[in-house]
């Protein structure tokens, strides 16, 4: 592990530091297959947390960024209008901890943060999303590969709309050979309508993973280019998109008006039947900014 942060951050990023100082790598918009950001010279999107810190703000700047929270659940909560997903997010609560306490009957005290109910749920609602095999959330969970069959059986059981929605874009895959995002990208699975049962079970893993990410990628590109006309508006600069996370450099006299106004177009540029979410922090060194409280009430010392 040191030896990678050594070889591959602490001595080859400055290497790659053009004459203003920052680094500029190559993003390309198409380059995954889901249509979220690949980049290289160097991979920026893979910058692991302890390397973040290697990012600073430009003299008498910060760094404004904004985590979009649990944007692939909700697309899923979204698509399938599961009652209970969508009225654990229109009400505020832990989406994981009210669909663990649905499913196992239990009080929802039992199933909070750190719980085994809730990690179970969180693993379940992501394998679903990812078309994760039995054999594979076993090995996640720690539990037998009858014991994840059984879990998988008892979620749909219990959330019928999810699995309907599911059932209906692997159908739509076998019959069309593409599956549609939302605002209507398409992602192309000719293996879907393939007589190798092999090969077409591959396509319809798929399927699912590929609207839920694929509509993600979506909404953060729509976002990133109302930030951008937010960022001209300010005089701010777009610093970085990475995963679900985007972030500008805006001067360190901000306010609390500058960051609701990022704020806002973080969560009303693509609007969704539920309630989107952003973590927002202010920091002058990536990956140890603060909430946005914390940064006005100790902006000095901070």
């Amino acid at each position: 592990e040191k030896t990678k942060l050594l070889g591959t951050y602490i001595e080859a990023l400055p290497q790659q530091v053009k004459a203003d100082g920052r680094i500029h790598g190559n993003f390309n918009q198409t380059g995954t297959v889901t249509g979220r950001f690949s980049s290289n010279n160097p991979n920026l999107q893979n910058q692991p947390y302890f390397a973040r810190k290697l990012f600073v703000a430009p003299p008498g700047q910060v760094i404004l960024s904004g985590d979009f929270s649990q944007q692939e659940p909700r697309f899923l909560s979204h698509f399938t209008g599961e009652e209970v997903l969508v009225n654990a997010y229109r009400e505020g609560r832990d989406l994981y901890s009210t669909a663990a306490s649905e499913l196992f009957g239990l009080p929802i005290e039992e199933c909070g943060d750190g719980s085994k109910y809730r990690k179970m749920m969180k693993t379940g609602i992501l394998a679903v999303m990812y078309g994760t095999g039995p054999k594979t959330l076993a090995d996640q969970l720690g539990i037998t590969e009858k014991e994840a069959k059984d879990f998988i059986a008892q979620f749909y059981e219990k959330y019928p709309k999810v699995k309907a929605w599911i059932d209906g874009n692997e159908q739509f895959a076998k019959r069309y050979g593409y599956v549609q995002m939302f605002h209507g990208r398409k992602r192309r699975l000719p293996e879907a309508k393939s007589r190798d049962r092999f090969t077409q079970f591959r396509a319809m893993r798929q399927a699912t993973n590929a609207i839920i990410q694929g509509s993600a990628a979506i909404q953060t590109k729509l976002t990133m280019i109302e930030l951008q006309k937010l960022c001209r508006h300010k005089g701010w600069t777009m610093a970085f998109s990475v995963h679900d996370e985007v972030a500008v450099y805006a001067p360190e006299t901000l306010t609390r008006d500058d960051v609701a106004d990022f704020e806002a177009v973080m969560l009303n540029t693509l609007r969704l039947d539920v309630p989107n979410k952003t973590d927002i922090e202010i920091s002058r060194r990536w990956g140890e900014g603060f909430p946005v409280d914390e940064w006005f009430k100790n902006k000095e010392a901070v």
